[in-house]
Parts: C-alpha cells; structure tokens; sequence
C-alpha cells in the first residue's frame, strides 16, 4: 500500500516538474519597408514604426497599414512626401503549431520560436495640383444639390405608381 501510494505521490511530483519545466512556442512578427520609418497598423492597432518587433497570437491573415510622411529634397526644392500601403499579410503556422503537435511542442521542455518576417515597399501617394483641386471643389458643388432634386422625383415617381385609374 505504501508503494503505490509512494509511486502515486512520485509520479504526481515528476509531471508537475515537467509541467514547471514546459517549453513554449514564442512568436514574433518583424515589419520593414522601404522608406523606413512608417507608422504600422495591425488590424487597426498602431504597433510602432519600421523596422518593427510585435508578439502575435494567432496565424492566419492580417490586415498591414503603413503611413509615412517626410520632408524629401534640398534647399527652396524641400516638400513634404506621403506614402501609404494597405494589404495583407498571412501569418502560416509552421509543423510545430500543427493540430495535435502543438501540445507536445507546449509540454516540452524545449524553446519553439516562430519569427516572421514580412517587408514592403511603400509608394508615394500622388499629390494633386491646386488646379485639380479646384477642378473636384466644382465637381461636387454641383453635386450639392443632387440629392434634393432626386427626392423630389422619386417622390413624383411614387405618387404616379400609387394612383388608381379612375
């Protein structure tokens, strides 16, 4: 009786040892682009700005915004230059992460990293002249009034559709 319940008490100990003694999988994320420098968003939560390291999660698709503005040329020729990207990203699971391996990749007294690495290439956003601009501003003035006049008709149109012969 003492020897089972001595094997019991052993073999309770030796599982919670391995238990504290546990590996576990560290994932990274690293983010560059070219300019560096830009602003990162992660599914609509800013990280930091390039060449960036975040902790992530959860594989699978991720929404990447990028914004940088700076100041580009010399002298009286400086001005300021926006860049943007919006894309996707997949984040794929590597063998140790597959159903069932990923348990024993946990218990292990091992380390497991995943780093992912990901860079993009930013393009400037064109910036419109003072002339296109104007040209928009009197596009949609005319358009200020459209819905109204688009109102007054459906309701025309309404009122002929829902009148009986008589």
């Amino acid at each position: 009786m003492k020897s089972s319940l001595f094997f019991c008490v052993s073999c309770a100990a030796g599982a919670m040892l391995l238990a504290g003694l546990g590996g576990c999988v560290e994932r990274k994320i690293t983010i560059g682009s070219g300019p560096p420098g830009a602003l990162v968003y992660l599914n609509d939560v800013e990280v930091g700005r390039t060449p960036v390291t975040v902790p992530f999660t959860w594989y699978g698709d991720y929404d990447v915004r990028m914004r940088l503005e700076r100041e580009e040329g010399e002298g009286t020729n400086r001005k300021v230059v926006q860049y943007y990207l919006h894309t996707h990203e997949r984040a794929h699971a590597p063998w140790f992460q597959w159903l069932g391996v990923d348990l024993f990749a946990e218990i292990l007294p091992f380390q497991f990293k995943d780093e992912k690495v990901w860079a993009f290439k930013l393009e400037p956003v064109p910036q419109p002249t003072d002339a296109e601009l104007m040209e928009r501003a009197e596009e949609l003035k005319g358009q200020l009034n459209a819905p109204v006049e688009l109102q007054n008709k459906n309701k025309k149109a309404g009122a002929a559709a829902t009148t009986r012969p008589k």
